[in-house]
């Protein structure tokens, strides 16, 4: 049996015949950037998250990068992270001239820790990106508290999480701003790059438009900012819109598949994640955890399944950020999670008996 980490095949071809026809008639239409589909969309995810402005932009480094510029974020700030997610939640801070600032993550969600935030806030701290990892909300009532108690903006990186919601808020509407990718692995993924700002200031929002274009008003080659290119394809946003009735299914069905692993795995030495029935996590990744990742990873492969390992080396030991002064030792949670973690099969489109192999498969690891 082949059981990919992710299947995005099996997911077009629900939605094939609704995309080939609507890039049809863009392609007749020839409106191909910035047109009716990327309002609906915007509409759409603004709508449904419960935020009230959306702006598209060309991917989800682009989201962070454009909200870091809206905010006024620049040469001399410092914006504190978590040193374990993606790349570009950091670099994304240095691209704009500020400098990232890391605060270790728990060990069990793998989110920033919010006790050990106060302790890296400094007069230069102007905003904190929290990640939402594999899609697990962090815990954004004490994040928020600290925030207005300093006076920092807070910007969710939601890229993984979109649909996660705790006590009826969505991920998204608890910071000043909110970032997505649409990158295709993504629970709401797109045929193409894809990336999106949400805030709930209007002002915020004007501005994310203009610096999403170059910095244009809406009078062509008028320049109130320096702004960037980042604009969405129509087709991309058409796609995105034609799956977007989809989303809580395929979310749901990533739950389920999480709850039959933590149900047929927990009497094994691993770390399962974490997961209140409360739809706070929405598995974009689920990561089990254990000294012997390497060995099962390889085990598995061999088996014909598929995995990854996210992220095999935490940012603060990356060697572009050497410049910041970080050692090993220095946010050891981040460190332990690089080399335990452990990402399996946990697509919406998963079978019965290919959840029942992957089970069989791991326990057999720990039979040998």
């Amino acid at each position: 049996m082949k059981i990919p980490l992710v299947n995005l095949k099996l997911q077009y071809k629900k939605v094939e015949k609704e995309i080939l026809k609507g890039i049809k008639e863009i392609l007749r239409e020839q409106n191909l950037i910035l047109g009716k589909y990327c309002a609906l969309l915007e509409e759409k995810i603004a709508s449904y998250t419960g935020v009230p402005y959306a702006v598209s932009c060309a991917n989800g480094t682009d989201a962070l990068i454009l909200s870091l510029m809206a905010l006024g974020i620049g040469n001399g700030d410092e914006v504190l992270t978590t040193p374990y997610t993606f790349f570009s939640t950091a670099s994304s801070i240095t691209l704009v001239g500020a400098r990232p600032v890391f605060v270790d993550i728990e060990a069990e969600s793998m989110n920033i820790d919010p006790d050990k935030i106060e302790e890296k806030i400094t007069e230069k701290t102007r905003a904190l990106i929290v990640v939402h990892l594999f899609g697990k909300l962090c815990n954004m009532d004490k994040i928020m508290a600290i925030a207005e108690k300093y006076g920092i903006y807070v910007i969710e990186d939601m890229a993984q999480s979109i649909g996660a919601r705790k006590n009826g808020k969505m991920a998204g509407s608890f910071g000043h701003v909110a970032t997505l990718s649409f990158y295709p692995t993504k629970n709401l993924g797109g045929i193409g790059e894809g990336g999106m700002v949400l805030t709930k200031d209007s002002e915020l929002a004007n501005r994310l438009r203009k610096l999403r274009v170059h910095g244009m008003d809406k009078v062509p080659y008028r320049h109130e900012l320096i702004g960037i290119n980042s604009r969405l394809d129509e087709i991309k946003a058409y796609a995105l819109y034609t799956k977007f009735k989809y989303l809580e299914d395929w979310n749901r069905k990533r739950i389920e598949n999480a709850k039959f692993y933590s149900s047929e795995l927990k009497d094994l030495p691993l770390l399962l994640p974490s997961a209140e029935d409360d739809g706070s996590h929405v598995f974009h990744q689920y990561v089990i955890r254990l000294e012997e990742r390497d060995n099962l990873r390889e085990f598995l492969g061999r088996r014909g399944i598929q995995t990854a390992v996210y992220y095999p080396l935490p940012l603060h030991l990356q060697e572009c950020f050497r410049y910041l002064g970080y050692k090993k030792g220095d946010f050891p949670h981040a460190e332990e999670a690089s080399m335990k973690s452990l990402a399996i099969p946990v697509y919406p489109e998963l079978k019965e008996r290919e959840k029942r192999y992957i089970v069989k498969c791991i326990r057999d690891f720990f039979k040998k």
